[in-house]
């Protein structure tokens, strides 16, 4: 039995502070990867351990304690792609503090935003990648190195029938044309892609693996689409499409303190209500009680 709960310090607030922000990040991962059942698992996994631990059965126990060691490498096998581009997104927030140091401007997203509604409109096939903060030479594999000024004669060029790059994707980086022709990882979840081109495919798994934003057009139906976090979206119009550009790009820029603010507090705001609860819980499952004691 217990007497009471240890008392909290300075350093169980920073301890459950720093396992909060770990269990969010976690439930991020889970919810970006569509990995939703092993988050299940886990939390029942996790439930019935606590429910054994308060309640002293250290027969149960330790089966589980074996049973987590197994988990993590099983989980560390299946998902080592995830993992890797989890660990890049760390390094570069770490650099870049979250934010891209050039974007193109409004006038080359009004360019791009023209030069992808005329190809829509004459049947011309497109794929544009606008990249975020992630790294993308793992996935955008060949093509040719550019490193030119964003233009609607270059995207249009690119994109010609009888250009040798016109299969592949056009990758803009800080406002340039890094890259052209290049292929990108496709997509497994044939759901979304079904009765789709390889064009979709190629930008929804891009999109799957970066936080980049896909631009693609459909040579089949002239149709815009974006695909970005895992989804593949159709656009309404031109002014969707831009402001669908504008929006990604705003978060990714520097942003004013108290809208940086706002944006921590509105965005994910149930993972990080779900993730304070399990922190705190977990704190007085552990430590508290076993304080107590």
């Amino acid at each position: 039995m217990f007497s009471g709960f240890k008392p909290i310090g300075v350093a169980d607030v920073l301890d459950m502070l720093l396992v909060g922000s770990l269990v969010y990040l976690l439930l991020l991962w889970f919810k970006r990867t569509r990995a939703a059942l092993v988050a299940m698992g886990l939390g029942l996994m996790i439930l019935v351990y606590a429910v054994a631990f308060v309640s002293g059965m250290y027969m149960t126990v330790r089966l589980f304690q074996g049973f987590f060691a197994v988990f993590i490498v099983a989980v560390i096998v299946i998902f080592q792609e995830e993992i890797r581009s989890g660990f890049e997104r760390l390094a570069v927030w770490s650099m870049t503090g979250g934010v891209l140091k050039a974007a193109p401007t409004h006038r080359q997203v009004e360019i791009l935003v023209r030069s992808l509604g005329d190809m829509a409109r004459d049947h011309i096939g497109a794929l544009v990648v606008l990249q975020g903060l992630d790294p993308l030479d793992r996935h955008a594999q060949g093509g040719w190195d550019l490193d030119g000024e964003l233009s609607e004669a270059l995207i249009k060029s690119i994109f010609d029938s009888h250009s040798l790059g016109h299969d592949g994707a056009l990758v803009v980086s800080e406002g340039r044309v890094a890259r052209f022709g290049a292929q990108l990882p496709l997509s497994k979840d044939f759901g979304k892609i079904t009765n789709l081109g390889t064009r979709h495919s190629a930008a929804l798994g891009l999109s799957e693996r970066t936080d980049a934003l896909c631009l693609v057009v459909s040579e089949e139906h002239g149709r815009v689409s974006i695909a970005h976090r895992g989804e593949l979206i159709p656009v309404e119009n031109l002014e969707d499409l831009q402001d669908r550009i504008q929006a990604f790009l705003h978060r990714l820029l520097p942003q004013e303190p108290r809208s940086r603010a706002r944006n921590f507090v509105t965005e994910n705001w149930r993972e990080k209500l779900i993730a304070a609860g399990i922190s705190v819980l977990m704190w007085i499952f552990f430590v508290g009680i076993a304080g107590g004691r």
